[in-house]
C-alpha cells in the first residue's frame, strides 16, 4: 500500500498518513471500500495541486507580460521624446520655422494686396455703371430727337400729297368741262395709236424674220448633231469592224494553236503508246531471257548423260552457245533499234559494249569449235570442264551486262513515259484553258454587240428627247416672246397715257 502511495509527490505523504487515521474505523468496518476511497483521494489532491501550479504559473507569466509590455511603452515614450527633442533642436526645424514664417508674412501680404485690388474693382465698377447711365441718357434723348423729325416728315409729306392730290383733282375737272382739249386729245390718241400699230408691225416682222432665223439655225445644228452622230457611228462601226477583224485574226489563231496543241497531244499519245509497246517489248525480252535460263537449266540437267562423250558434248555445247550469242546479239539489236534517235550516249555505249562483246565470244567459239575437231577423247575431257568454267563465266558476264542494258533502257522509258503523260496532261490543261479562253472571247462579242446596240438605241433616244425639248424650248419661247409683246403693249399704252397727261399739263398752263 505504501508502495502504491509513492508514485504521487512528496507532498502527498503526509496527507496519506492523515487520511488514512481519519478513515481507520471504516478499513474495520469494510476493507474494500477503503482500499478504493484512498486513491480517488489521493488523485482528487494531486489535480487540485496541479491546478494550483498551473494557476500560479499563468500569473507569473501574466505578471512578466504586463512588466514587459509597460517597460517596452516607457522606452517607446522616451524615444518619441527624444526624437521630437532633436528634430525640434535640428537645423531643419529652424530653416523650415523660418519657411513658415516668410509663408505667413507671404500670405497676409497677398490678402492685403486682395483687399486693395478688391477696393480699385468696386470704384472701376461705380465709375462703369455712372457712364452707362450717361451713355442711356443720351441715347434715349438720341431716340426722342428721331421720333420727332420723323412726325415732321410725315406731316409734310401728307401735307405735299394732299395738295397733290386737288391739284390733279382740279386739273381733271378741267380736261372734262373744256371742249378744245378733248378734240386735241382725241387727235393726239389718233396719231399715237398710228403710230403704235406701226411699230407693232415693225416689231411682229422682226419677230418673225427672228424666228425664221432661229428655226435655220435650229436646223443647221440639228443636220450638224445628225451628221456628227454618223461620223460618229461609222468611226464606231469601223472601230467595231477592225475589233471584229482582229478577234477573227485571234480566234484563227487561237484556233490553230488548238489544232497544233491536238496534234501535240496526238503525237505525245503516239510517243506514249511507242514507249509502252518498248516498255512490253522489255519486258518480253527479259521473259524470252528467263525462258532461256530455264531451258538451259534442263539442258545442264537432262546432258548428264553425256559425260563421257565429251568431245560431241563439247561441239554441241559450242553450238548451244554460239545460238545463244546469236539470239543476245537480236535482243540486243532490236533494243538498238527501238530508240536509236533518242537513246542517251551511256545506254549507246552500253549496247555497244555488249555488241563487241558478243561478237568477241563469237569469234573465240568459232575457233574454239575449229580446234576441237582434232582432239582426242583425254583431251576433250580436260577441254570441256576448261570451257564449261569459261563459258560459265562468260554467261554470266554477258547476263550481266544485259541485265543493266535492259534496266537502263526500262528507267529511260519509264522516264520518257512520265514526262510524256505530264506533256499531255499539260497539253490538256492547255486545251481545256484555251477553249475557255475562246468561249470567253464569244460571250465577249456577244456583251459587245449587245453594249452597241443598246448605245445605238440609247442614242436614238436621246436624239428624239432632244428634238423634244427643243420643240417645248421654242414653244415655251414663243409664249414667252408673246407674253412679253403684251406685255409691253400694256406698258406702251401706260406710257403713251403718262406723255399724254404730261402734255395736256403743259397746255393747260
Amino acid at each position: 500500500m505504501h508502495t502504491s502511495i509513492s508514485v504521487g509527490s512528496h507532498v502527498c505523504v503526509p496527507l496519506f498518513l492523515s487520511l488514512q487515521v481519519v478513515v481507520f474505523p471504516f478499513f474495520l468496518i469494510d476493507h474494500v471500500f477503503f482500499v478504493l476511497l484512498i486513491p480517488y483521494c489521493i488523485n482528487r489532491t494531486i489535480m487540485r495541486l496541479e491546478n494550483n501550479e498551473i494557476i500560479r504559473k499563468r500569473e507569473a507569466e501574466t505578471c512578466r507580460t504586463e512588466t514587459a509590455r509597460s517597460n517596452d511603452k516607457y522606452f517607446q515614450n522616451c524615444n518619441i521624446q527624444t526624437e521630437k527633442f532633436d528634430d525640434w533642436t535640428s537645423p531643419r526645424s529652424a530653416q523650415l520655422s523660418h519657411r513658415q514664417s516668410k509663408l505667413r508674412e507671404t500670405e497676409i501680404d497677398v490678402e492685403t494686396r486682395r483687399i486693395k485690388l478688391k477696393k480699385l474693382y468696386q470704384a472701376d465698377r461705380l465709375k462703369e455703371e455712372e457712364a452707362m447711365k450717361r451713355i442711356q441718357k443720351e441715347e434715349e434723348k438720341q431716340k426722342w430727337e428721331c421720333m420727332k423729325e420723323k412726325v415732321q416728315h410725315f406731316r409734310h409729306s401728307k401735307s405735299a400729297k394732299l395738295s397733290e392730290f386737288l391739284e390733279n383733282k382740279e386739273h381733271e375737272k378741267w380736261k372734262s368741262t373744256n371742249d378744245s382739249f378733248r378734240v386735241f386729245e382725241s387727235e393726239l390718241k389718233k396719231q399715237q395709236q398710228k403710230e403704235m400699230w406701226t411699230i407693232q408691225l415693225q416689231q411682229k416682222e422682226e419677230e418673225k424674220a427672228r424666228l425664221m432665223e432661229e428655226k435655220k439655225r435650229e436646223a443647221a445644228q440639228m443636220e450638224r448633231l445628225v451628221q456628227e452622230e454618223k461620223r460618229r457611228n461609222e468611226l464606231e462601226r469601223q472601230m467595231e469592224l477592225e475589233k471584229k477583224q482582229q478577234w477573227k485574226k485571234d480566234l484563227d489563231a487561237q484556233v490553230e494553236q488548238l489544232r497544233a496543241m491536238d496534234f501535240d497531244a496526238n503525237e505525245k499519245r503516239r510517243e506514249q503508246e511507242r514507249l509502252m509497246a518498248e516498255a512490253a517489248g522489255l519486258e518480253a525480252i527479259k521473259e524470252e531471257i528467263q525462258i532461256k535460263e530455264e531451258e538451259r537449266a534442263k539442258r545442264k540437267q537432262n546432258g548428264e548423260f553425256l559425260t563421257k562423250q565429251h568431245l560431241a558434248k563439247l561441239r554441241q555445247r559450242s553450238k548451244e552457245v554460239t545460238a545463244d550469242l546469236e539470239r543476245e546479239m537480236s535482243f540486243v539489236e532490236k533494243l538498238a533499234e527501238s530508240d536509236r534517235a533518242q537513246q542517251k550516249e551511256k545506254t549507246r555505249q552500253d549496247i555497244m559494249r555488249f555488241l563487241e562483246l558478243v561478237e568477241n565470244h563469237r569469234q573465240i567459239e568459232k575457233e574454239r569449235l575449229q580446234q576441237s575437231e582434232f582432239l582426242f577423247q583425254e583431251e576433250a575431257k580436260k577441254l570441256w570442264e576448261k570451257r564449261e568454267s569459261e563459258w560459265e563465266v562468260e554467261r554470266l558476264a554477258r547476263k550481266k551486262l544485259m541485265e543493266d542494258v535492259i534496266t537502263i533502257q526500262k528507267k529511260q522509258i519509264d522516264e520518257r513515259l512520265l514526262v510524256a503523260r505530264q506533256e499531255r496532261e499539260r497539253l490538256i490543261l492547255d486545251r481545256e484553258e484555251l477553249i475557255r479562253s475562246l468561249e470567253g472571247y464569244h460571250n465577249q462579242m456577244k456583251m459587245k454587240e449587245m453594249e452597241t446596240k443598246t448605245k445605238q438605241f440609247q442614242t436614238k433616244v436621246d436624239l428624239l428627247a432632244q428634238i423634244h425639248q427643243k420643240q417645248r424650248s421654242e414653244e415655251e419661247l414663243i409664249r414667252q416672246e408673246e407674253q412679253k409683246r403684251k406685255h409691253q403693249e400694256i406698258m406702251e399704252a401706260a406710257h403713251s397715257q403718262k406723255h399724254w397727261n404730261i402734255s395736256m399739263d403743259k397746255l393747260k398752263l
